[in-house]
């Protein structure tokens, strides 16, 4: 597989969504957001998995920067990182409003790389 030049903000959001991409991460997210703060074991018991498998998960989020962990006696209490959800909102919305002028270069029927498109006779990126 070829790799693909993206900026930093691009490249974050590329790892946020796989991170987030998963069923299991996401619900870990959503344990997170309703107690605050959780050791490993709490968030294992909410969860038909394994321990190593959701520090697995842990781990992953983790370094997707959207929880954060300290280490507390011999456990790791984990929370969602402070600002992680406000960064990934402003980028899903930069990302999206980046994509938005796009959808009006379509028309109804779908046609939009046809010689008569509106965007076409813009000269848009859209043919």
């Amino acid at each position: 597989m070829k790799n693909i030049e993206l900026q930093e903000r691009d490249e974050k959001l590329v790892d946020t969504f796989r991170a987030l991409g998963n069923p299991v991460r996401l619900r870990i997210l959503q344990v997170l957001a309703q107690r605050g703060t959780c050791i490993c074991s709490d968030v294992v018991e909410k969860l038909p998995l394994a321990q190593s498998t959701v520090s697995q998960h842990l781990k992953v989020l983790k370094d997707a920067g959207l929880i954060a962990g300290q280490i507390e006696g011999q456990s790791v209490c984990y929370c969602i990182a402070p600002g992680s959800v406000d960064a990934f909102s402003a980028n899903v919305e930069r990302f999206t409003g980046s994509l938005a002028h796009a959808q009006d270069c379509c028309e109804s029927n779908g046609a939009c790389c046809a010689p008569e498109s509106k965007c076409c006779d813009e000269g848009s990126a859209c043919c």
